[in-house]
């Protein structure tokens, strides 16, 4: 079978790369032909949501003259090294779209497409291609329509008008089988179409990356004993959590190095491929992460870790916690990081999940690919 897959693969983030990946290679075990469908801005969807625009800015450093002053004095030289190293990464990712994804002709017609996974239906959220029913079903290049553990992100449907409710409506009348990853976007679902939704783990949880991490060697380009900071661009920037994440590598004797977003403050910001990090994951002596994708790799891989909760992620964030049963490793704050560093995950609770997980998906997927 031809498959299509609308997700968030040009999202320069190894968490993006990995899940398109994982599910690509989940289909491809099955015997079908995979390619990845960029998504298409619609000026006349998008228009239905301006006004409805989440704002999460307080997550961000604040801006103004005084900040940016500070800027130059403290992170001046460091920003232009970052800059040079971002756009080594940022190449690293379209490498990796483009010759081990694979981009769909969107002139071309599939048998099937599958929408997800990750924020495929965060619609608030201010994003290059902002809302377009194409992520909610309107998919002109594919006979059948399914989703896979999608996610709304922070979006609910209280934040939305009328109009937009009716769109993806309308949009969600062409999907024929709906699978999701987190409450928020199970109540979601169901409150607009009526019907309780499939729950699926994320590709990243299910996905087995044994084969492509064998044979990688990151020793030379990584500390000797090392804690990870991985989050979005810059977003650790309270004096009191760079202090509080300083002060507890210290009494390691841990050096601190940033991967996939560069935060100022940090000096060693580690160029890698998306198998790569999966490596520094689990050589990693501690991991802070405030992302999704970054509890995932640690749940997996690492063999300390914390991960804390932003306004911006909170929905799914509850959800994969209490779905990869990881509590104690979770925190309100970076105040309890001796606290958590006690903690060793428990890898074949994991194990165990993604074996399971995996059943549930390829069971699922032979479903909807034999749809007629």
């Amino acid at each position: 079978m031809k498959i299509c897959v609308l997700s968030m693969q040009r999202v320069p983030n190894f968490g993006s790369v990995l899940q398109s990946y994982a599910l690509k290679k989940i289909l491809n075990n099955m015997g079908h032909d995979v390619e990845f469908l960029d998504i298409q801005y619609n000026k006349a969807d998008d228009d239905l949501i301006r006004n409805f625009r989440s704002d999460f800015s307080a997550e961000c450093q604040k801006g103004g003259f005084w900040s940016k002053l500070k800027k130059v004095d403290r992170y001046a030289i460091n920003r232009i090294r970052i800059k040079r190293k971002s756009n080594m990464q940022d190449k690293v990712f379209d490498d990796f779209v483009n010759n081990i994804l694979g981009v769909a002709d969107p002139k071309k017609n599939y048998d099937l497409c599958i929408i997800g996974s990750d924020e495929v239906f965060n619609c608030t959220a201010d994003t290059a291609w902002g809302f377009t029913s194409q992520l909610f079903g309107n998919v002109e290049q594919a006979d059948c329509v399914v989703t896979y553990a999608a996610s709304c992100g922070s979006t609910k449907i209280d934040d939305l008008p009328n109009s937009v409710v009716n769109k993806i409506k309308e949009a969600f009348s062409k999907i024929s089988a709906f699978s999701v990853r987190d409450e928020n976007t199970e109540e979601f679902v169901k409150l607009i179409t009526g019907k309780k939704p499939e729950r699926h783990l994320d590709p990243v949880i299910i996905g087995d990356f044994s084969s492509e991490i064998k044979s990688v060697n990151i020793s030379t380009k990584v500390p000797k004993r090392y804690c990870i900071v991985y989050s979005y661009y810059n977003r650790i920037n309270k004096p009191e959590e760079i202090k509080q994440i300083e002060k507890f590598c210290r009494k390691h004797s841990l050096e601190i190095v940033s991967i996939g977003a560069p935060q100022m403050w940090i000096k060693n910001h580690l160029i890698l491929t998306p198998f790569e990090i999966l490596t520094a994951f689990k050589n990693a002596e501690f991991v802070v992460t405030d992302t999704f994708h970054g509890t995932i790799f640690s749940a997996k891989y690492a063999k300390r870790f914390v991960t804390i909760s932003r306004p911006s992620n909170y929905n799914k964030m509850k959800s994969l916690i209490s779905d990869l049963n990881i509590e104690q490793h979770y925190s309100t704050d970076f105040s309890s990081l001796e606290k958590v560093y006690r903690v060793i995950d428990d890898k074949k609770q994991i194990e165990d999940l993604a074996i399971q997980g995996r059943y549930h998906t390829v069971e699922y997927l032979r479903r909807v690919c034999a749809q007629p």
